[in-house]
């Protein structure tokens, strides 16, 4: 740069200072970064260059302005456009950070941006549960009631929570009958001589231990005397059960007979009990076909059910088979005589007793005759008799009683004389005073034999006869946990079988699917009065009046929000909004594009307020509105998101009340609420959603499906084996770690939705995340300027955000050196002393390199879902400061 010889020297003035940092600068981006760089420059470039410019030969003529102070009335003018270039570019940087879906940070940008690609941020979805009805069962409450479409109950808020609003989303019919519903606690007992438990009515038999009962197995004659070994009363279930000892035989059905009727069989038959008799009793039914062949002979079905009831209630047994106790032991007359050996030898003579013998049983003229050894006027006839000695024992029926004085074995007294049965032989009792007689019998009445076994599996045999029960209604089973005593559990199971043994009264239940628990079985009830419902509360709103002078006439819903519920969508999510104009109902499309003129049509828009638009048609795509006054009327509900997921058994203040409801519980925890999609998981989803083209093909595609569904947060899909088939095997999670549960509306839907969009041919399973978490033990050295409760502090928020279940993926391990990493790169930190390092499920504890978080694998009932390992969320009490 040439330089006038006549202008002063300004080399050491510094106003060329600044040329080597022209402005525009050079924008250089790499890729996946969180932000662009977009800028020309800032105020200090742009002040630098336009100062430096002063000097170029290109601008001699401001070469006469040798200051370069900012009290300069042209620098400072420099000085302000510099601000100006500085704001601009600042703007403009944002502006076009605002341009990429990875790096806009306004939900407005990302809104348009997603929509470019035909993606709308997902509105949030209501949470899910089941309401069950309790139906008045008093004398003279109506015996039905009817739980409709839009039943409200709402929960009782905890401390910092608002009252939620769900509604009932099916119509069921209710009964008194069905709240609390029982599973057969016992089972009938089959007689034996050798069994070695008994069970008899009532908690006041009079039984002792050492006490005799006679068993009368059957019409043969096969009876047994046994002794009691021990007692046991249980008085709640007014029972006694009786120990004999040895092996039990206890025999019981607990059984089905085999269904083999068939309705064409029957012909038209009057009403009465020897149809039904002949008919229906002694056989096994589906509820369907009893209804069928009632509905065929013009029987009302409630009329059958109920002299069924009764002709089973007079069913007696054989009166010769039974269980008797004696409440007379006696001994024989003169068995405190003295012995015949010290008598005088003419007495001896005159009996001639059995060798070895103290004196004769039986008199010489040989008859049935027992003598007692006093009056027993309880001993009637036709009782039972055991005879028993330290030899032999004879059991017979006992004929003939009669009291009378006897004088006898040199003694006299009154003596009560039983005749058995002519068949008895007494011959075999040598010994007069070893033999005890058992008399005065009673008959016990017998309880029913207590089931142990828990109720599981898929099958629940029923107490009694439930009739209305229909395949595909839901139950809830709630009861103590067999395995873990004291915990309480509930869970739905849908019905796909419904059977009545009109033999033994009772009904039994066939699951869809095997129960989640097994259930301590005395403590089980069985709720039918169950309908599904979501959260949300309905409304209805007129929007306005139409106008067909408008093109794409818009209206505000003004209570949002407008709840969306999960469903088999490629979204995940389907909208409550109805819309009727002039009283016709109008269908919302997700967008205009392609439909015709005349199609009653509308779409919605989800604002970043979160309020909902309805935009109407131009005529062309879609349908103007027709004009009119306030005939634009709307129908939906309000709520949605986390809040809605409610603890089990906090639903229980019915809104509305249906003729014979008295009361409302959700018996599970309400699931599937997510919360509008937030600005990260758009940047994740909206891609997604263009490389599925809600259609699946490949591994990636379930996978990646599956995370943009409403309501999931994290999934993977891996390939697995179903006998000789290869499947898709699919872990998901909820929002904040949440279960996907089988019984949720989420899991069916997901599952539904996954099954239309991808090959039909190939199995496909969902299952939720297995949580796992991991525990550390360390000591952190502190730089002397700083708190160390500040920093101890500053280092678990650290771990716990880094070990979240937020920041982590399923199957993802956690190495040693990335906890050291996370906790040296809190301020304050000079060196971390890290002593364990383990997974929870680790007894032997210690300081591991690399903890493992499985993927899904092969189990021994199928693939188990993939871990997420976290920092377990108790506090850190073996985190310290070193010395």
């Amino acid at each position: 740069m040439s330089v006038d010889p006549n202008l002063p020297d300004i080399s050491d003035c510094g106003c060329c200072a600044g040329l080597e940092t022209e402005t525009p600068v050079e924008i250089s981006n790499r890729a996946g970064l969180a932000a662009v760089a977009y800028r020309a420059g800032t105020h200090a470039q742009f002040k630098a260059s336009m100062l430096a410019a002063l000097s170029s030969q290109e601008r001699a003529t401001l070469q006469a302005l040798q200051t370069r102070d900012d009290d300069d009335f042209s620098i400072a003018l420099l000085d302000a456009w510099a601000t100006v270039a500085d704001v601009l570019t600042f703007y403009q940087e944002r502006s076009a950070n605002e341009s990429y879906l990875r790096t806009a940070t306004e939900r407005f940008s990302l809104l348009e941006l997603a929509r470019l690609i035909g993606y709308e941020l997902r509105p949030g979805v209501a949470a899910s549960t089941f309401l069950a009805f309790t139906v008045e069962d008093a004398p003279g409450a109506p015996p039905r009631a009817t739980v409709d479409i839009g039943t409200k109950a709402q929960s009782i808020p905890g401390p910092g929570e608002q009252p939620q609003t769900f509604e009932a989303i099916e119509k069921i019919e209710a009964r008194g009958v069905w709240n609390t519903i029982k599973p057969r606690l016992t089972r009938p007992q089959t007689l034996s001589i050798d069994m070695s438990r008994l069970f008899i009515q009532g908690a006041s038999a009079g039984l002792h231990a050492g006490d005799g009962l006679l068993i009368v197995e059957d019409i043969a004659g096969r009876k047994r005397f046994r002794r009691i070994r021990s007692v046991t009363v249980d008085q709640d279930a007014n029972r006694t059960t009786v120990e004999f000892g040895g092996t039990s035989t206890l025999r019981g059905s607990f059984g089905f007979p085999v269904a083999g009727t068939s309705l064409s069989s029957f012909s038209a038959r009057p009403l009465n009990s020897a149809s039904i008799g002949q008919s229906v009793l002694n056989k096994s039914w589906g509820q369907a076909d009893l209804n069928a062949f009632a509905q065929i002979q013009g029987w009302p079905i409630e009329s059958v059910f109920q002299n069924v009831r009764t002709q089973l209630s007079g069913t007696v047994r054989p009166t010769d088979a039974g269980v008797f106790a004696f409440r007379v032991r006696a001994s024989l007359f003169g068995h405190n005589a003295l012995d015949w050996k010290l008598l005088p030898e003419e007495t001896q003579k005159a009996f001639d007793p059995t060798p070895g013998s103290d004196w004769p049983l039986i008199p010489a003229d040989g008859d049935k005759r027992v003598s007692l050894d006093a009056s027993y006027p309880e001993i009637v006839a036709f009782s039972w008799a055991v005879i028993k000695s330290s030899s032999s024992e004879v059991i017979a029926r006992v004929q003939k009683v009669r009291e009378t004085g006897l004088s006898r074995y040199a003694i006299s007294g009154k003596s009560t004389q039983l005749v058995l049965d002519k068949d008895v032989t007494l011959s075999g009792f040598s010994q007069l005073r070893q033999t005890n007689v058992y008399a005065q019998s009673e008959e016990l009445a017998l309880a029913e034999a207590p089931i142990t076994e828990p109720v599981a599996g898929h099958v629940i045999e029923l107490d009694q006869f439930y009739e209305g029960l229909s395949v595909g209604q839901n139950i809830v089973v709630t009861g103590e946990r067999d395995d873990l005593v004291g915990v309480r559990a509930s869970e739905v199971a849908r019905l796909s079988e419904v059977t009545h043994d009109t033999a033994q009264g009772r009904t039994r239940l066939t699951l869809a699917g095997d129960l989640a628990n097994q259930y301590r079985r005395a403590t089980v009830t069985i709720n039918a009065n169950v309908a599904r419902a979501t959260h949300g509360e309905t409304v209805q709103e007129v929007l306005g009046g139409g106008d067909a002078s408008q093109r794409y006439q818009r209206f505000t819903l003004r209570q949002p929000p407008l709840t969306h519920t999960s469903a088999a969508t490629a979204s995940g999510t389907a909208s409550t909004l109805q819309v009727r104009v002039n009283e016709l109902f109008w269908h919302e499309v997700s967008s205009l594009y392609g439909h015709g003129p005349d199609e009653r049509i509308f779409i919605t828009r989800l604002g970043d307020d979160g309020k909902t638009t309805v935009q109407f048609g131009d005529g062309r795509t879609g349908a103007r509105l027709p004009t009119g006054q306030e005939n634009v009327r709307a129908t939906y509900r309000k709520g949605i998101g986390r809040g809605g997921l409610v603890k089990a058994e906090q639903i229980s203040m019915l809104l509305t009340r249906p003729l014979g409801v008295k009361g409302v519980i959700n018996p599970l925890a309400s699931s599937g609420g997510d919360e509008a999609e937030t600005l990260a998981d758009a940047r994740g989803n909206a891609p997604l959603t263009v490389m599925t083209l809600e259609r699946i093909v490949s591994l990636q595609d379930y996978e990646d499906f599956a995370r943009a569904f409403a309501g999931i947060a994290k999934s993977r899909a891996t390939w697995t084996w179903s006998g000789q088939v290869r499947g898709v095997f699919v872990t998901v999670a909820g929002p904040d770690g949440a279960e996907v549960t089988p019984d949720g509306d989420l899991y069916k839907n997901l599952l539904a939705a996954m099954q239309q969009a991808g090959d039909p041919f190939v199995p496909v399973r969902v299952q939720s995340y297995r949580p796992a978490f991991f525990r550390l033990a360390a000591g952190v050295k502190v730089y002397p300027d700083y708190l160390p409760d500040k920093v101890l502090k500053a280092v678990e928020q650290a771990l716990r955000a880094h070990f979240s279940f937020a920041a982590r993926q399923f199957g993802q391990p956690v190495a040693l050196s990335e906890v050291v990493a996370v906790m040296q790169s809190v301020a304050g930190v000079i060196a971390v002393d890290l002593d364990k390092l383990y997974r929870f499920d680790d007894t032997t504890g210690g300081l591991k390199m690399l903890l493992p978080a499985a993927a899904p694998q092969a189990g021994d009932t199928g693939t188990i879902a993939a871990e997420l390992l976290t920092l377990d969320p108790s506090p850190l009490h073996d985190l310290g400061v070193m010395p």
